[in-house]
């Protein structure tokens, strides 16, 4: 085959597929996949509770520290509201293993500047009592120490 005839065969192969594939193409469909997509990647906030506990006395000083916090959890936005809802089943446990943990969290943790290891255990904690471990990373919206 000359040449000129392969080009002309592959020009009109291209064209035949691009007229096939135009049919195919749907813009509507493509917006709706790409807005699907953001929607279930989107990290959105949700409120874990307010806590307060009085740890143990300080063996070396005698004065004991009061911890009030809230707490807020990051996770897909699509997941929200069935944490909510087993947020709300399951208030009691959550609010006894974050006491517990506060409890017995060491002075070094509670001094760390970021509290991230503090942040790590109550994550893990959250997410072994939450159905599907659907937190990605835990904040605090307040918290304080005050001694006594």
């Amino acid at each position: 085959m000359p040449p000129q005839n392969r080009l002309a065969a592959r020009l009109l192969a291209t064209a035949v597929l691009g007229i096939a594939c135009a049919g195919c193409y749907s813009g509507e469909k493509l917006v709706e996949q790409v807005r699907h997509r953001a929607l279930r990647t989107r990290i959105d906030e949700v409120s874990l509770g307010s806590f307060r506990v009085t740890r143990p006395r300080d063996e070396r000083t005698g004065e004991m520290t009061e911890v009030q916090m809230e707490l807020f959890g990051e996770s897909q936005r699509y997941k929200i509201n069935e944490i909510e809802d087993e947020l709300e089943l399951k208030a009691a446990i959550i609010e006894d293993e974050t006491i517990r943990t506060l409890r017995e969290a060491s002075p070094d943790e509670l001094t760390e500047p970021d509290l991230n290891r503090l942040r790590e255990r109550l994550l893990v904690i959250l997410n072994e009592t939450i159905e599907g471990a659907p937190l990605i990373s835990i904040g605090f919206r307040e918290i304080r120490f005050i001694r006594h």
